[in-house]
């Protein structure tokens, strides 16, 4: 996934503060020729730096970033504006100015997204779902007089806002609701909205019991090796579920609640973090010092996101964590096909605890006691 919210490098953060000390000054952004000329004082090149900064959307005509320029032809316009995003003011918070215009920007998404209310009363004809910027700084009293800066913002923030700058007016943009209130929330959801659509990793499934004797031949090797069996034993009722096709969307939820409950409740000493997953690479490098650590951490990782996929059906709003995680698992996301999608989910489930398993016997050699 891309990184909206990932540090910047020092190139990066030179040219944010380059133009936003312009722009908090003026309340306009200034030109390429500007910018280009001051960066290659600094012994940097310019255009080199704008496309180092992650981008979604790539897949549009125009990639979402946290900075933003005119091209002429490929190369950018000279008297063309750099303009920031929010994915820019976020690393600017510290910033008294930056942070205003950040809440004010976010204060004026929620007010599009209520605005869109109005289709409820007017089911013929389609409403006006414009807003006002000015008229709803005054109302809300956001912005604390920064109103030129915050319009100027709005003109490069269409995924949660569609700006018109003559009338001063906006309605919701790309996302369909832009109800946030910090920008981290905001750029995930942009992240998540903007990803491309991407061949999910599908594993075939063919063997209803393969999950079952996965689990069976791990937890015999974790006996026989470590002298510790890990997987918990649930009741007939439940485990039968891991045998069992999907075709509705409460038989693949059913399924994977399972399945992560097993594997939360390994066998895994320790406390922290609460669930065993979380505790068992470096379990298993303790005890198995020869042991590959990067491929356990992957498939561990794996597993994980099996978890990560069971939380979503409580707390459903998407982050780039979770997107990748039903990539990582063959799942479309949100999932449509519940069969395919168990299978893929069980595959790839049993496929990591054959990894494991492989990894654990491939190091048994160095294994050491586990103490009182």
């Amino acid at each position: 996934m891309t990184g909206l919210l990932d540090p910047l490098d020092d190139p990066q953060r030179l040219l944010v503060d380059l133009v936003w000390s312009r722009f908090s000054d003026a309340g306009q952004f200034p030109k390429y020729f500007y910018i280009e000329y001051v960066m290659r004082q600094g012994g940097y090149q310019a255009e080199a730096v704008l496309r180092s900064f992650p981008g979604v959307g790539a897949h549009l005509r125009h990639p979402y970033r946290a900075v933003g320029w005119i091209t002429s032809g490929v190369t950018p316009d000279p008297d063309g504006p750099v303009r920031l995003t929010l994915a820019a003011l976020h690393h600017l918070l510290h910033d008294p100015v930056a942070s205003q215009i950040s809440r004010a920007l976010l204060a004026f998404m929620r007010e599009l997204t209520s605005a869109q209310k109005r289709i409820l009363e007017s089911p013929f004809i389609c409403p006006d779902l414009e807003v006002n910027l000015r008229e709803f700084l005054e109302k809300s009293g956001e912005g604390d007089g920064h109103g030129e800066h915050i319009a100027q913002i709005a003109l490069t923030e269409w995924p949660g806002i569609s700006f018109r700058e003559s009338p001063g007016s906006g309605r919701l943009g790309y996302l369909t609701e832009a109800n946030f209130f910090t920008t981290d929330a905001y750029l995930n959801a942009v992240t998540a909205a903007l990803a491309p659509p991407i061949p999910p990793a599908v594993l075939p499934y063919a063997e209803p019991r393969a999950l079952l004797r996965a689990l069976n031949f791990f937890d015999v090797t974790c006996e026989l090796i470590l002298d510790r069996g890990m997987v918990p034993r649930p009741p007939m009722d439940r485990s039968s579920l891991l045998a069992l096709p999907a075709s509705t969307e409460a038989e693949f939820q059913s399924g994977v609640v399972v399945l992560s409950e097993i594997l939360r409740d390994l066998s895994v000493p320790g406390r922290n973090p609460s669930h065993a997953l979380g505790r068992l690479d470096d379990y298993l490098v303790r005890r198995l010092p020869g042991i590959d650590q990067a491929a356990v951490e992957s498939t561990v990782r794996r597993l994980d996101q099996i978890r990560m996929v069971r939380n979503s059906f409580i707390h459903p709003k998407p982050d780039p964590a979770l997107i990748q995680a039903h990539h990582d698992l063959g799942l479309t996301f949100p999932v449509r096909d519940f069969a395919a999608g168990w299978d893929s989910v069980r595959a790839h489930a049993a496929d990591s605890l054959g990894r494991l398993q492989e990894e654990i016997q491939a190091a048994r050699a160095t294994v050491i006691p586990e103490g009182p």
